[in-house]
């Protein structure tokens, strides 16, 4: 009966903490280019760079349950970030197109 106690605080103790580490903030958000001198090879990077970032945090806030306000604080971040690199590629493909 010890060991199996012990077992299943192992697994408890295991899934908690592969669960803390999937709940985790993404590092660094990606660097936006500049719309005047970014070549097409750094605007598809960057834009698979942001897509990935804004997944990883809808995934932690979904997960961190973070009090309400830090949670706006962080989806009106996201949302300026997210609304920041679409005026770039509105630039990108006007620049491109002309």
């Amino acid at each position: 009966m010890k060991s199996l106690v012990i077992v299943l605080g192992s697994v408890v103790f295991s899934l908690a903490s592969s669960v803390a580490l999937a709940c985790s903030k993404p590092a660094n958000k990606p660097e936006i280019p500049d719309a005047a001198t970014v070549v097409t090879a750094q605007m598809v990077k960057a834009n698979n760079d942001v897509k990935a970032y804004v997944q990883g945090m809808q995934d932690y806030l979904g997960c961190a349950g973070l009090a309400r306000n830090e949670e706006k604080k962080e989806l009106d971040d996201l949302k300026k970030f997210a609304d920041d690199f679409n005026k770039v590629i509105r630039e990108f493909k006007a620049k491109s197109a002309g």
